[in-house]
């Protein structure tokens, strides 16, 4: 899980690399942390260890010489921590002589051709966004693959669809690896965002680009743009989206560009209904979850969806005929952060709505205490 680490940089500046870096996790709050992804500033690993190789580069916990899976970004390495209760780990970065063997990756992005999706997913959950292709059917809501295994599906499944009857993919049947049971619409889906106006959700309809950012092992990052014409003035919307091995709600970053900066804007993100699903609102957390059946089909199991704002950042809940709603403050020029996505019970991580409450009462934890990191020069 990402969350606003507390980095502490205490590198000092005696000339020359040392051979490592020693990147001090600790845990302030009273929960047990899994996967938990570390970022640290590419700069600062630069400073010390010497030019950064992704081929190359190695994280290990003291003591220890089990590689874990590791990425490198144009700003960041990424790798992630299991750390108990208030307990601090330690880990070491370097360079290894030669070239690592390549990691398998649970995470993945795609833009996919003839459809012009964009597809992604990591060992619990999948996703994608609607692109040009489909633009007079749908708009810019979020659709949920759910998954039974841990491997990568997105691929497969689109390779197995080609040749499909429109509407009639092989994807909405679970042939034993999950299905597209999800039905968006028009809807934001499963936690796609619009515009708030006098009281109703404006869209832009589907994305006019995309850009894959980083991918895999640790995290999936891409970015979609949007057009939009708001009180005369013609904005673009960025909105980057990513997740990270061992999750099942992006982070999604939205920001608008346009010609009167600092303009007021409330955002609407959204979850669609469906049919016998539960609405919960948990007093003090700006938290909106759906739980219920995924279809008519008990087979199919149950699905939640969720929004997560950070703390303090809703300002308003609503609904319409097609969706449950969270509504926030942001303006032009500034970027509006929060998360979103979907748990199932077909793959054994959730089997009821209370497992789907606890992940995300623990998610909202994590946010409201983020691990400290301190890094130091190693020997």
């Amino acid at each position: 899980m990402r969350n606003g680490l507390i980095l502490a940089l205490l590198i000092s500046s005696t000339p020359g690399f040392a051979q490592s870096l020693l990147v001090t996790v600790k845990n302030p709050a009273a929960i047990v942390r899994s996967h938990e992804t570390i970022a640290i500033p590419l700069s600062k690993a630069v400073e010390v260890i010497g030019e950064v190789d992704p081929a190359r580069i190695k994280v290990c916990q003291e003591g220890k010489e089990n590689s874990l899976a590791v990425q490198v970004t144009d700003r960041e390495i990424l790798f992630q921590s299991d750390i108990g209760l208030r307990a601090t780990k330690r880990y070491v970065v370097r360079m290894s002589p030669g070239r690592k063997l390549p990691q398998a990756s649970v995470v993945s992005g795609m833009f996919v051709l003839p459809r012009e999706d964009y597809a992604w997913e990591n060992d619990r959950i999948a996703f994608r966004m609607y692109g040009p292709a489909l633009a007079a059917e749908v708009n810019n809501g979020i659709d949920v693959w759910t998954k039974r295994v841990r491997y990568p599906i997105v691929a497969k499944w689109y390779k197995e669809a080609e040749g499909s009857t429109p509407g009639k993919d092989t994807y909405h049947q679970d042939r034993g690896e999950g299905a597209d049971f999800f039905a968006v619409g028009r809807s934001l889906g499963a936690g796609g965002s619009g515009l708030w106006q006098e009281g109703k959700v404006a869209q832009p309809g589907v994305f006019t680009s995309c850009r894959t950012l980083t991918n895999g092992p640790v995290r999936i990052a891409f970015a979609l743009r949007y057009a939009w014409v708001v009180d005369g003035d013609s904005l673009t919307e960025e909105k980057v989206i990513s997740l990270d091995a061992g999750e099942n709600l992006n982070r999604i970053e939205v920001r608008f560009t346009g010609p009167r900066t600092g303009q007021h804007l409330s955002i609407a993100c959204g979850l669609v209904k469906r049919v016998n699903i539960v609405a919960s609102r948990p007093k003090g957390r700006c938290l909106l979850s759906l739980w219920g059946p995924t279809t008519g089909d008990s087979l199919a199991g149950s699905l939640g969806t969720a929004i997560v704002f950070p703390s303090g950042g809703c300002t308003e809940y609503a609904e319409d005929k097609d969706q449950h709603l969270m509504i926030g403050e942001s303006s032009v020029g500034a970027a509006f952060v929060y998360y979103a996505g979907a748990g199932w019970t077909g793959n054994g991580v959730f089997r009821s709505e209370k497992d789907w409450a606890a992940y995300l009462d623990h998610f909202t934890l994590q946010q409201l205490s983020p691990l400290e990191i301190t890094l130091t020069r190693g020997k």
